[in-house]
């Protein structure tokens, strides 16, 4: 007589994390712990969760040399109900809350945070003090503003940036 199992479908493991994190936000393994499921499938599930915007993931940082882990939550109800998805006009897909800036417009606001706050700066800080917009696309804009003058690169290895003086 074959032995019956009854297999963790990918809507039944997705249904079990999303009622895990339904009380709290969890890491990876507390939503594994708590759905009932291995860890690597919890991972799996939350990535295709966070890709579905039916949850969303905060990086756990570090603690010294310790990696934190990251920390999944369910997506806040919209402060403003009577705006549709996308009004913002945000790339389709987007997961990040700021709004697409136009052209020019993400250098304009690093070279102002750079007079504005002396000192040197990288361009993850600068990322994290402009609420969150890509590292990468900082850099870039930096690269920009060192080419016009409007900036100084002053450490290549870790990069860091200053205004330019006059």
């Amino acid at each position: 007589m074959p032995t019956t199992t009854t297999p963790h479908t990918a809507t039944t493991a997705a249904e079990a994390v999303l009622a895990a994190l339904g009380s709290a936000p969890a890491s990876a393994a507390e939503a594994a712990r708590a759905a009932g499921i291995g860890r690597s499938t919890a991972t799996k599930v939350l990535a295709a969760l966070a890709a579905g915007g039916q949850v969303e993931r905060t990086p756990g940082g570090r603690d010294g040399a310790r990696r934190l882990a990251d920390r999944w939550s369910l997506p806040e109800a919209p402060e403003n109900p009577d705006r549709a998805a996308g009004d913002g006009g945000e790339s389709k897909g987007s997961t990040s809350a700021a709004p697409r800036l136009g052209k020019g417009e993400l250098a304009a606001m690093v070279a102002a945070f750079l007079r504005d706050h002396p000192g040197e700066h990288s361009p993850s800080a600068l990322s994290k003090a402009l609420g969150g917009r890509s590292a990468g696309a900082v850099g870039n804009a930096l690269g920009r503003l060192v080419a016009t003058g409007q900036a100084t690169l002053t450490s290549d290895r870790p990069r860091m940036y200053r205004a330019t003086a006059g």
